[in-house]
Protein backbone atom coordinates (compact mmCIF):
# COMPACT_ATOMS: atom_id res chain seq x y z
CA UNK A 1 0.00 0.00 0.00
CA UNK A 2 3.21 2.32 0.63
CA UNK A 3 4.38 1.84 -2.71
CA UNK A 4 0.79 2.30 -4.06
CA UNK A 5 0.86 5.74 -2.45
CA UNK A 6 4.17 6.71 -3.72
CA UNK A 7 3.77 5.56 -6.69
CA UNK A 8 0.85 7.91 -7.25
CA UNK A 9 2.61 11.31 -5.58
CA UNK A 10 5.28 10.89 -7.79
CA UNK A 11 2.96 10.54 -10.67
CA UNK A 12 1.30 13.62 -9.14
CA UNK A 13 4.39 15.70 -9.00
CA UNK A 14 5.52 14.61 -12.59
CA UNK A 15 1.89 15.53 -14.08
CA UNK A 16 2.26 18.71 -11.89
CA UNK A 17 5.75 19.77 -13.41
CA UNK A 18 4.76 19.71 -17.09
CA UNK A 19 1.65 20.87 -18.66
CA UNK A 20 2.00 18.75 -21.90
CA UNK A 21 2.13 22.13 -24.04
CA UNK A 22 4.65 24.81 -23.90
CA UNK A 23 3.04 27.84 -21.90
CA UNK A 24 3.45 31.65 -22.91
CA UNK A 25 6.16 33.42 -22.40
CA UNK A 26 5.79 36.88 -19.96
CA UNK A 27 9.31 37.64 -19.88
CA UNK A 28 10.73 39.02 -22.88
CA UNK A 29 13.89 41.21 -23.07
CA UNK A 30 13.46 44.90 -24.11
CA UNK A 31 15.08 43.44 -27.69
CA UNK A 32 12.75 41.00 -27.72
CA UNK A 33 10.06 42.77 -27.60
CA UNK A 34 10.89 45.08 -30.14
CA UNK A 35 11.59 42.08 -32.42
CA UNK A 36 8.09 40.95 -31.85
CA UNK A 37 6.62 44.99 -32.30
CA UNK A 38 8.21 45.21 -35.80
CA UNK A 39 7.25 41.31 -36.50
CA UNK A 40 3.20 42.25 -35.88
CA UNK A 41 3.71 44.86 -38.19
CA UNK A 42 5.45 43.04 -40.78
CA UNK A 43 2.63 39.98 -40.75
CA UNK A 44 -0.04 43.05 -40.79
CA UNK A 45 2.02 44.25 -44.11
CA UNK A 46 1.97 40.78 -45.85
CA UNK A 47 -1.86 40.23 -45.08
CA UNK A 48 -1.35 36.52 -46.49
CA UNK A 49 1.00 34.38 -45.18
CA UNK A 50 2.05 30.45 -46.27
CA UNK A 51 1.09 27.46 -44.36
CA UNK A 52 2.87 24.79 -43.95
CA UNK A 53 1.88 21.12 -43.24
CA UNK A 54 3.82 17.68 -42.60
CA UNK A 55 1.97 14.99 -44.88
CA UNK A 56 1.52 11.17 -43.85
CA UNK A 57 3.86 9.95 -45.80
CA UNK A 58 6.94 13.05 -44.57
CA UNK A 59 6.44 15.58 -47.28
CA UNK A 60 5.66 19.40 -46.36
CA UNK A 61 2.59 20.66 -48.04
CA UNK A 62 2.38 24.89 -48.80
CA UNK A 63 -0.65 26.28 -49.51
CA UNK A 64 -1.30 30.22 -49.17
CA UNK A 65 -3.36 31.43 -46.36
CA UNK A 66 -5.50 34.05 -44.95
CA UNK A 67 -5.02 34.28 -41.57
CA UNK A 68 -6.22 36.71 -38.90
CA UNK A 69 -4.29 38.33 -37.16
CA UNK A 70 -1.85 37.73 -33.78
CA UNK A 71 -3.91 37.75 -30.89
CA UNK A 72 -1.33 38.89 -27.98
CA UNK A 73 0.25 35.52 -27.29
CA UNK A 74 0.62 35.24 -31.12
CA UNK A 75 -2.42 33.01 -31.51
CA UNK A 76 -2.89 32.74 -35.17
CA UNK A 77 -6.83 31.78 -35.94
CA UNK A 78 -6.81 30.51 -39.79
CA UNK A 79 -10.10 28.63 -41.46
CA UNK A 80 -10.73 25.95 -43.68
CA UNK A 81 -12.67 23.48 -45.18
CA UNK A 82 -13.32 20.43 -43.52
CA UNK A 83 -12.77 18.50 -46.57
CA UNK A 84 -9.70 20.16 -47.27
CA UNK A 85 -6.11 18.13 -47.14
CA UNK A 86 -4.72 19.97 -44.29
CA UNK A 87 -7.51 18.77 -42.09
CA UNK A 88 -6.24 15.34 -42.26
CA UNK A 89 -2.63 16.39 -41.94
CA UNK A 90 -3.07 18.57 -38.80
CA UNK A 91 -5.00 15.63 -37.43
CA UNK A 92 -1.95 13.49 -38.02
CA UNK A 93 0.77 16.05 -37.00
CA UNK A 94 0.08 18.96 -35.64
CA UNK A 95 3.44 20.27 -36.41
CA UNK A 96 2.89 23.41 -38.10
CA UNK A 97 4.82 26.99 -39.87
CA UNK A 98 3.19 30.20 -41.01
CA UNK A 99 5.34 32.02 -43.08
CA UNK A 100 4.73 35.89 -43.80
CA UNK A 101 6.63 37.72 -46.71
CA UNK A 102 6.57 41.76 -47.03
CA UNK A 103 7.95 42.45 -50.49
CA UNK A 104 8.31 46.06 -49.74
CA UNK A 105 10.63 45.87 -46.71
CA UNK A 106 12.10 43.00 -47.96
CA UNK A 107 11.81 40.89 -44.88
CA UNK A 108 9.65 38.01 -43.54
CA UNK A 109 8.57 36.43 -40.25
CA UNK A 110 8.78 32.69 -39.75
CA UNK A 111 6.26 31.19 -36.73
CA UNK A 112 6.47 27.55 -35.89
CA UNK A 113 4.05 25.48 -33.22
CA UNK A 114 1.46 23.37 -33.26
CA UNK A 115 -2.03 23.71 -34.82
CA UNK A 116 -4.97 22.23 -33.24
CA UNK A 117 -8.92 21.91 -35.36
CA UNK A 118 -11.58 23.63 -33.84
CA UNK A 119 -15.60 23.24 -34.47
CA UNK A 120 -17.27 25.22 -32.38
CA UNK A 121 -20.00 27.31 -33.40
CA UNK A 122 -19.66 30.18 -30.81
CA UNK A 123 -15.77 30.36 -32.14
CA UNK A 124 -16.98 30.11 -35.96
CA UNK A 125 -19.39 32.85 -35.47
CA UNK A 126 -16.62 35.49 -33.83
CA UNK A 127 -14.16 34.31 -36.36
CA UNK A 128 -15.11 34.76 -39.81
CA UNK A 129 -14.97 37.05 -42.70
CA UNK A 130 -18.76 38.01 -44.56
CA UNK A 131 -16.79 37.45 -47.55
CA UNK A 132 -16.08 33.99 -46.67
CA UNK A 133 -19.68 33.39 -47.78
CA UNK A 134 -18.89 32.15 -51.26
CA UNK A 135 -16.36 29.57 -50.15
CA UNK A 136 -18.71 28.25 -47.24
CA UNK A 137 -22.72 28.84 -48.66
CA UNK A 138 -24.01 28.98 -44.68
CA UNK A 139 -20.97 28.47 -43.11
CA UNK A 140 -20.80 24.69 -44.61
CA UNK A 141 -18.02 22.93 -44.04
CA UNK A 142 -16.45 25.71 -42.27
CA UNK A 143 -13.32 24.42 -39.90
CA UNK A 144 -11.40 26.45 -37.62
CA UNK A 145 -7.48 25.78 -37.18
CA UNK A 146 -6.01 27.61 -33.97
CA UNK A 147 -2.18 27.57 -34.66
CA UNK A 148 -0.08 28.63 -31.04
CA UNK A 149 3.72 29.05 -32.26
CA UNK A 150 6.37 28.18 -30.38
CA UNK A 151 9.15 30.31 -31.80
CA UNK A 152 9.52 33.22 -34.31
CA UNK A 153 12.23 33.64 -36.44
CA UNK A 154 12.32 36.92 -39.04
CA UNK A 155 14.22 39.55 -40.58
CA UNK A 156 12.81 43.28 -41.15
CA UNK A 157 15.44 45.04 -43.39
CA UNK A 158 13.25 48.29 -44.31
CA UNK A 159 12.48 48.10 -40.18
CA UNK A 160 16.55 47.89 -39.31
CA UNK A 161 16.81 44.25 -38.45
CA UNK A 162 18.38 42.67 -41.12
CA UNK A 163 20.12 39.54 -39.75
CA UNK A 164 23.26 38.73 -39.31
CA UNK A 165 25.54 39.59 -41.90
CA UNK A 166 27.82 36.88 -42.13
CA UNK A 167 25.53 34.01 -41.69
CA UNK A 168 21.79 35.51 -42.74
CA UNK A 169 20.53 34.06 -39.45
CA UNK A 170 17.46 35.78 -39.03
CA UNK A 171 16.49 36.86 -35.35
CA UNK A 172 14.71 34.37 -32.80
CA UNK A 173 12.45 34.71 -30.16
CA UNK A 174 10.56 31.60 -28.43
CA UNK A 175 7.59 32.54 -27.57
CA UNK A 176 6.48 29.26 -25.23
CA UNK A 177 8.35 27.15 -23.29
Amino acid sequence: MRRLVISWLFIAALGSCHSGSPQWRKDFSPREKEILQKSRALTARAYFATMITHTPRGLMRARVMEPFAPDSTWTVWLATNDRSRKVEEIRKDGRMTLHYFDRSSPGYVSLYGKAELVDDDSLKQKIWRPDWEKFYPGKRHYLLIRFRPERLEMIDVGGGLPGDEKTWSPYVVILRR
